[in-house]
């Protein structure tokens, strides 16, 4: 018996059979192309960028907040921080170089963000809900339903790169037609006057968000997002009736499953103790 057959066998795992993390692994992976400087954050974006310095991009260069240029990432970090990020890395920097230096001079061709909300322009909100303003000084009397982690990174991303790939769970309340708060521009934010060259922002715009049902793109010439492949198991009215406005769907075409390749390289060589490949989808 191989290792990978015992492995297959300690984790129940089947050779051509995908778990859910690692469907989304292999799905944002295939999006990163060879030769992107791609910016991406631990979890699910450094596991699917290893991935693809493995398979389709292995002249891909990771990038880290904190200042790692194109490490060897043969452990996976906890945090853009972990010592582990930092494996045979061409730079070790600090966070204002990673932006300053490298983003703000064209060196993000596409990065890996996530959120509370994205509405049909692909612009996300990871700020709050319920209103902005605390209690003492909002009109209402009354503070925010909820205050999350705020931009991070992911304003600087979002306005800089050339594509921003979105990590969500599809839910309506996720999906909504315009977002609560504007906290990454990744998509237009409508169109004429306020498209994103005329807010002054002069690069990207194209949007590829990765749902734990379906991808969705951004049309090239509208700016909303139409849905591109649902998952298996996953019908394209489904994914409909779960976001806030009238998603296109007939472009819809089935994702064409993870290899046996693709699997075997996630579970030996990316992530063989299942830190990020155990976990279980949020949906009920």
């Amino acid at each position: 018996m191989s290792e990978y057959e015992k492995y297959l066998k300690e984790k129940n795992l089947l050779v051509d059979q995908s778990t859910f993390m690692e469907l989304l692994a292999v799905a944002t992976a295939r999006e990163l192309p060879d030769g992107a400087c791609a910016f991406v954050g631990t979890g699910l974006p450094l596991l699917s960028a290893s991935l693809a310095k493995r398979t389709t991009a292995p002249d891909m260069m990771i990038i880290l907040e904190a200042g790692t240029v194109d490490p060897d990432i043969e452990h996976l970090p906890v945090s853009v921080a972990d010592p582990r990020a930092s494996y045979r890395a061409a730079t070790l920097s600090t966070l204002a170089d990673a932006f300053g230096t490298i983003a703000c001079r064209g060196y993000c061709t596409v990065g890996i963000l996530g959120a509370a909300e994205c509405d049909m322009y692909g612009n996300l909100n990871s700020t709050s809900l319920g209103g902005y303003w605390p209690v003492a000084v909002s009109e209402t009397g009354k503070g925010p339903k909820a205050r999350m982690t705020g931009s991070g990174g992911a304003n600087n991303i979002a306005s800089l790169a050339d594509k921003i790939i979105v990590s969500m769970v599809h839910e309506k309340r996720r999906f909504p037609e315009h977002v609560e708060y504007l906290t990454s521009p990744c998509g237009i934010r409508g169109i004429g006057s306020e498209s994103r060259f005329n807010k002054g922002i002069f690069r990207g715009g194209e949007v590829c968000v990765i749902s734990d049902l379906a991808i969705l793109r951004s049309d090239p010439e509208t700016g909303i997002l139409y849905l591109s492949e649902t998952f298996p198991g996953v019908t394209a009215e489904q994914v409909k009736e779960n976001t806030g406005w009238d998603l296109d769907i007939s472009r819809a075409k089935p994702f064409t499953p993870p290899t046996v390749k693709e699997l075997e390289i996630l579970r030996m060589k990316v992530d063989p103790s299942r830190m990020y490949l155990g976990r279980k989808s949020k949906r009920k």
